[in-house]
């Protein structure tokens, strides 16, 4: 129910063909298309094949639908336009349409038997596990296609599968798999520490007076102003609640009743003791069955607006409902809130000062740069956590007490290195200190110990079949993606800005 997830693209059209057969439209919460809209008009076109307003919505309302179920029903129509997900539909089917063109000009055909034997297998074509003729034309006239359109869709699916066949017979060689695999299992131990030169000026010092001299300065009034906006997630917080809920679904006004039926079952028995057991056994939000309905702390306007009511407004360790919102009902265990807190920019003018002033100390950051690199070589090679800790904390310093470098990966957490800057950790004798820092930045490692892995000859093959597996995804991979940015750069793409 909150953003919390990104787009699952889908690879080819049959994705969203079934979705079609199942309902059109049926989950059409972003439908803000100009009034009048038909499957004839077009959102965009590629190299003169256009992309419809109904193949369009088809694959917005799959995405659409994507979100409500990774978030346990409707996302805001706000939610989704901050994530750009008609701009991200619409690159899909662009590149869609660029795979299938390279196939039609690489001469890959499908026959009219490839097509038929593709619809036969659909199961709702079926009746008694047999392709029905009359259901399958009946089914397309209801969402608005002809026999024609549809077997025109399967032939385009089955180009772009067979374009991902190709893709996927790169293999990677079992000599390149081993080479990295060695490479994996050659690791250090290592403790490392990252810290740039503008994150030590929260430890220079300012006199009071400065600082008061600075606030009161009219031509440093805009910069503090500034200062604040930039700072105003921090100062000013949303009202903020915490809640668990279970809800029972009804996607279809048909449902209704029995989803009222069946939350009010749920309700009788319902206490604070038992909610999150109850959760976990009854409630259909997807994420709510292994985390006992656990929705976490929310600020306003992150919940469809009868949720938001509810928890906003309930007094405190109550449960609330039936709650009905356009995801069904819900029952709804009011945890705790937080008040809004606005912090006024007067209060914390002399901070701002403060900071701005620490930022100017170009010669002071230099000499202060130097002696923090000095105490933390020293700290390293002595194993004086606590004090690196402290420094850590007061600078927002990348700290990695305790991690692996191999030479394959060329990485320490989130840290990435030159394969030079890797060498020289594997090389470095086991405890001292590698200096990978440059004039603005303090890198230190220090290396603890090498890690060996010892396996079978069993589970050495496992990882030969598995990497040879995974470089030959890989390959495949950016295979497609190189392919597709090349089609891109010569493909007269135009949009119709009154959809996107």
């Amino acid at each position: 129910m909150k953003k919390a997830f990104t787009s699952k693209a889908s690879t080819f059209l049959l994705s969203f063909i079934f979705l079609i057969i199942i309902v059109s439209f049926l989950f059409s919460s972003f439908d803000n298309f100009p009034s009048g809209s038909s499957g004839g008009q077009e959102v965009g076109n590629v190299d003169g094949i256009p992309v419809t307003v109904k193949e369009f919505q088809m694959a917005l309302n799959q995405q659409v639908e994507f979100f409500n179920q990774m978030m346990g029903g409707n996302v805001s129509q706000k939610q989704l336009e901050q994530m750009g997900v008609k701009q991200t539909v619409f690159n899909n089917l662009v590149q869609q349409k660029l795979i299938l063109n390279a196939g039609k000009k690489m001469g890959i055909v499908v026959s009219t038997e490839e097509i038929k034997e593709e619809i036969k297998k659909l199961e709702y074509f079926k009746t008694n596990n047999q392709f029905d003729v009359t259901k399958y034309k009946n089914l397309l006239n209801m969402n608005g296609y002809s026999p024609i359109q549809f077997e025109n869709l399967i032939s385009s699916d089955l180009i772009g599968r067979k374009m991902q066949d190709l893709f996927n017979t790169t293999l990677a060689s079992k000599n390149y798999a081993q080479d990295i695999i060695t490479f994996k299992n050659k690791k250090i131990k290592v403790q490392t520490i990252k810290l740039i030169r503008s994150q030590l000026s929260p430890l220079i010092e300012i006199s009071p007076t400065e600082i008061e001299n600075y606030a009161k300065d009219e031509k440093n009034k805009k910069s503090l102003q500034d200062a604040y906006d930039q700072k105003a997630s921090v100062y000013n917080k949303p009202a903020q609640a915490k809640a668990r809920h279970i809800l029972v679904k009804s996607e279809k006004p048909e449902d209704e009743p029995a989803a009222l039926k069946k939350i009010e079952e749920i309700k009788k028995g319902l206490n604070l003791k038992n909610f999150t057991e109850i959760a976990k056994k009854s409630t259909e939000d997807p994420s709510g069955k292994s985390n006992g309905g656990d929705l976490g702390w929310f600020e306003k306007g992150q919940m469809v607006p009868e949720f938001e009511e509810a928890a906003f407004n309930s007094p405190l360790n109550s449960i609330v409902g039936p709650i009905k919102s356009s995801f069904g009902y819900h029952m709804i265990w009011v945890e705790n809130r937080k008040a809004a807190e606005v912090t006024p920019f007067e209060k914390v003018k002399l901070e701002l000062a403060k900071i701005n002033l620490q930022k100017t100390k170009s010669s002071q950051l230099d000499s202060l740069l130097e002696k923090t690199k000095s105490q933390l070589s020293q700290y390293l090679s002595t194993g004086s956590v606590k004090e690196i800790e402290v420094i850590k904390n007061k600078t927002e310093a990348e700290w990695y007490p305790s991690s692996e470098i191999n030479l394959f990966d060329l990485k320490i957490e989130s840290l990435g290195l030159s394969s030079e800057e890797a060498q020289k950790i594997i090389k470095a004798q086991i405890g001292s200190v590698v200096d990978l820092g440059n004039a603005g930045t303090i890198f230190l490692v220090k290396t603890l110990s090498s890690v060996e892995s010892i396996a079978n000859d069993k589970i050495l093959a496992e990882q030969l079949t598995n990497e040879v597996n995974s470089q030959s995804s890989t390959f495949s991979r950016k295979g497609r993606e190189e392919l597709i940015k090349e089609l891109n750069s010569k493909a007269k793409i135009v949009t119709n800005p009154g959809i996107l």
